[in-house]
């Protein structure tokens, strides 16, 4: 399957899935080098207050935790490290995108310690970690089995390992395909489904103790901005309001800028609901495992 660049629009990008694993990836894998344009200018900024109120809601999954020591790989601004630390969690993140320093006064503040550096070279110690989470973080790296296996290294023998990334077998994904939201390519590398995701944790150290694809967070919203690509309105018209991007200033633009504040609020209440249809048909479009080590 081909799908053109989310974010350039300029290029088509070869999708293919594993015959062994059944994890789809795109091809080739763009080099480290390559993705630094994808990650540049305002990928990551100050979020606004409605993404802000929604990610505010992902530290609810911990609250019956008993706190201690979290690790949040690809923090971005640090909205959930903020969330935990309200809930008595000691917060440590990582963050390999140069424009997120700008949080780093911030976090400090607040206690938040943030390591901008690949997670291998963050230098923590082994079995340091009560819980090590990654919030749509896996589906970016160039090598998800050797994270997976060195967050095995990181967590305490009892300790949990959380990973949320976008369903490939979302009912979203099948209706959309190219148009989904959530497929993001080329920043998202690989693709996973809750049985590739459960087979890569069950290879690599790790035994599945819960999985959910319903996100408040994720499925509302994703599906709704399907729905306008779908339509062939400006890609990622929504997403780019939300996250106050840069936005030409045409009449076609303004058209649609129009029809999208008038429909959101009739369109919302629908699109929640069939997020949590498809989350109950197993099609919903995240999928969110808790895991512990084997």
């Amino acid at each position: 399957m081909k799908v053109r660049d989310f974010e350039f629009r300029d290029r088509e990008v070869q999708l293919h899935k594993c015959a062994q694993c059944g994890i789809i990836f795109i091809s080739p894998i763009p080099s480290a080098k390559m993705m630094e344009k994808y990650y540049s200018g305002q990928y990551y900024q100050k979020p606004s207050m409605i993404f802000s109120m929604i990610s505010d809601l992902r530290k609810n999954l911990f609250s019956r935790e008993r706190p201690g020591r979290v690790l949040d790989v690809g923090c971005g601004a640090g909205t959930f490290l903020e969330g935990m630390k309200s809930l008595g969690w000691n917060c440590h993140g990582t963050e390999v995108s140069e424009s997120s320093k700008e949080f780093t006064r911030r976090l400090a503040s607040k206690g938040i310690e943030i390591k901008y550096c690949d997670l291998k070279k963050a230098g923590f110690k082994a079995s340091s970690f009560d819980l090590i989470t990654f919030w749509q973080v896996l589906e970016h790296v160039q090598d998800p089995t050797d994270i997976i296996r060195y967050s095995a290294r990181l967590l305490k023998k009892d300790g949990v390992l959380f990973i949320s990334v976008p369903n490939i077998e979302s009912a979203g994904f099948a209706v959309f395909s190219g148009n989904w939201f959530h497929l993001d390519v080329p920043r998202h590398i690989y693709h996973f489904s809750p049985a590739s995701l459960s087979l890569l944790l069950g290879k690599n150290g790790f035994k599945v103790k819960e999985i959910s694809q319903f996100s408040f967070e994720y499925a509302p919203f994703g599906l709704m901005q399907s729905f306008y690509n779908f339509l062939g309105f400006e890609f990622n018209l929504l997403y780019s309001m939300l996250k106050k991007k840069p936005l030409r200033k045409d009449a076609k633009y303004f058209i649609q800028f129009a029809v999208i504040i008038l429909s959101v609020p009739l369109l919302f209440p629908i699109f929640a609901a069939l997020g949590c249809l498809f989350a109950a048909m197993r099609r919903g479009e995240v999928v969110q495992i808790k895991a512990s080590k084997a």
